[in-house]
């Protein structure tokens, strides 16, 4: 066997030096022609190697970038449909109060907890791709239902309009809700009290206007109210306004929704201009945002 065998090579520089004998074994021999053919291969290999290495490479980076793409791709559509989300909480809040003033029950569509995924899922672009397709779906039909509602209610309004425009179903001023109906601390004393109203901020002399078809009951001072006027809407329901500037309207006098009867003031128990409003059923005070159809006013 080669390995097994010992050789002798004979090396003469020149003509005139002496030949020089080196007795190499056959393994050793076998191991350097081994060593020449891997370095030859690897001589051979190495451009293959790096063109490969820098089109895998060039490869992985398309794929990041068609990744991030997708992510913020994902990104503007979960938000278009969030923004969609809100728009029908908004419209439903709305058909189910109109819904109520016509007498008609509808349950609510909304249903919490639904369609989010877990962390790991919404990380993966295909899974969250799936996720927000399904959600978009489920949107839709809730729109075209919530449509079909609409109608309906549309329909039970449209035969009791005359009682309907004396339901209180407008903010009477545009302005920022300071304090809603409920408990909170009182302004003077600190302490903590149940608020029987709205407090809507806006400078003095905004107009106040009928959310509702009524006659003015009166207009009269009226100790830490100040200046206070009161709207009877018919069926129990009239509403009151207090620390206002001054009146425009008078006792006994028809008003229309939207007329003007009142400028915002700061008069009685008051710490800056703002429009004190309640809403009595049969002498009781409600909260007025159940009457309310566009919240949006508030800013």
């Amino acid at each position: 066997m080669l390995w097994r065998r010992s050789f002798t090579i004979m090396v003469m520089p020149d003509a005139q030096s002496k030949m020089r004998r080196l007795h190499v074994k056959g393994s050793h021999l076998v191991a350097a022609l081994a060593g020449v053919a891997v370095l030859a291969a690897l001589a051979v290999a190495a451009p293959l190697v790096w063109v490969w290495g820098y089109s895998l490479h060039s490869e992985v980076d398309d794929l990041r970038a068609e990744r991030q793409a997708l992510v913020t791709r994902a990104a503007e559509v979960e938000t278009t449909i969030a923004g969609l989300r809100r728009q029908l909480d908004l419209f439903e809040r709305r058909t189910e109060k109109l819904a109520y003033f016509a007498g008609l029950e509808m349950p609510s569509l909304r249903e919490p907890g639904q369609g989010h995924p877990t962390t790991a899922e919404a990380s993966i672009p295909r899974a969250k791709a799936d996720m927000l397709r399904q959600e978009a779906g489920q949107l839709a039909d809730r729109g075209d239902l919530l449509a079909r509602r609409l109608e309906t209610v549309d329909l039970a309004i449209g035969e009791q309009s005359e009682r309907l425009s004396h339901v209180p179903s407008l903010i009477p001023v545009r302005g920022l809700l300071g304090s809603g109906f409920g408990w909170r601390r009182d302004p003077f004393t600190g302490l903590r009290q149940f608020h029987r109203g709205l407090d809507i901020s806006a400078p003095e002399g905004t107009l106040v206007k009928a959310p509702a078809g009524g006659i003015v009951v009166k207009s009269e001072k009226h100790g830490g109210y100040g200046n206070t006027l009161y709207l009877s809407h018919g069926n129990g329901l009239v509403t009151r306004y207090g620390h206002l500037h001054s009146f425009k309207v008078r006792a006994g006098q028809k008003v229309n929704r939207g007329d003007v009867i009142a400028l915002v003031g700061s008069s009685g128990r008051s710490t800056a201009p703002h429009l004190h409003y309640e809403v009595l059923r049969e002498g009781k005070q409600v909260d007025p945002m159940k009457f309310v159809v566009d919240e949006g006013l508030f800013h």
